[in-house]
């Protein structure tokens, strides 16, 4: 299971009321991702529960997602392989996801970003079916 943890904007309200939703199968990802579409809502740290956490009692990963229209991207970051970005074909500059300065051509659409979700959920492993760029 993976924890997608996200926040909301209030309506009327300069505040925002994190939600944590339960992703157990394909239609929850697709559930966050149009969540995540919404202006009114931010990116979501995703947590796969059935990985080791460290002596900390932190999970050993942090993988974010980002979504802007019909695009997004993901930074997967664990203690064994360090941290990666999407590859994707833009944009041409670097963009910022949940406060993250993402560097160039992160983007993938959306349908593969959910592919990759739905293979994280699988597997607990940064996703093969995407292709990936160092973080630098």
């Amino acid at each position: 299971m993976i924890e997608a943890h996200y926040s909301v904007a209030v309506a009327g309200n300069r505040s925002w009321l994190g939600q944590v939703d339960e992703l157990r199968q394909g239609d929850d990802v697709h559930r966050l991702l149009d969540r995540l579409t919404d202006p009114r809502s931010d990116n979501a740290l995703l947590i796969h529960t059935d990985r080791p956490t460290l002596d900390s009692g932190y999970p050993d990963h942090e993988v974010t997602v980002g979504v802007r229209g019909d695009r997004g991207a993901i930074l997967y970051t664990d203690t064994t392989n360090g941290t990666w970005v999407t590859l994707g074909e833009g944009p041409p500059q670097r963009t910022v996801y949940a406060g993250i300065e993402f560097p160039t051509h992160c983007e993938i659409p959306v349908p593969t970003l959910a592919a990759a979700i739905e293979e994280f959920l699988l597997t607990g492993q940064r996703p093969t079916r995407v292709p990936w760029q160092q973080a630098r």
